[in-house]
């Protein structure tokens, strides 16, 4: 049987962060872990966008006021998102053929469960080439 996304631990290299929540306050979460980005979560908790450092650095070269602009106003919207359920072989394609700037997996209503980052799409890998190799 394929793995699926539900498969990875996508709980790690992220925060999340409101749409009314300050620039600030999402450098201040994002300070807290290393290499990751910030979720940008409706009131409903679903996903509107990801910030990351460059969105951040951005921002303030343009000489936007951290405290008081909100993130989603600066946030990225190319992300592409992903059912638990979706097989690993499957989302490993379509990331390959759209290239999107963050890939978020959500559950059956939509709301956030994760962050599919750069480690998760190397372990994904592997687990479709061991599959594979397994004939399975």
């Amino acid at each position: 049987m394929g793995k699926t996304v539900a498969d990875l631990t996508l709980d790690d290299e992220h925060m999340t962060v409101g749409t009314e929540d300050s620039l600030q306050e999402a450098a201040k979460r994002l300070l807290t872990i290393s290499g990751g980005i910030m979720v940008v979560l409706d009131e409903d908790g679903r996903v509107k966008g990801v910030i990351g450092q460059r969105q951040l650095i951005k921002a303030l070269s343009e000489g936007i006021d951290a405290s008081s602009a909100q993130c989603h106003e600066h946030m990225e919207m190319d992300f592409m998102q992903v059912s638990l359920t979706d097989s690993l072989k499957g989302v490993l394609a379509d990331i390959r053929q759209r290239s999107p700037q963050a890939v978020v997996a959500v559950d059956g209503s939509g709301e956030f469960v994760g962050y599919f980052s750069p480690d998760d799409y190397q372990e994904a890998v592997q687990m479709v080439a061991n599959l594979k190799g397994l004939n399975l």
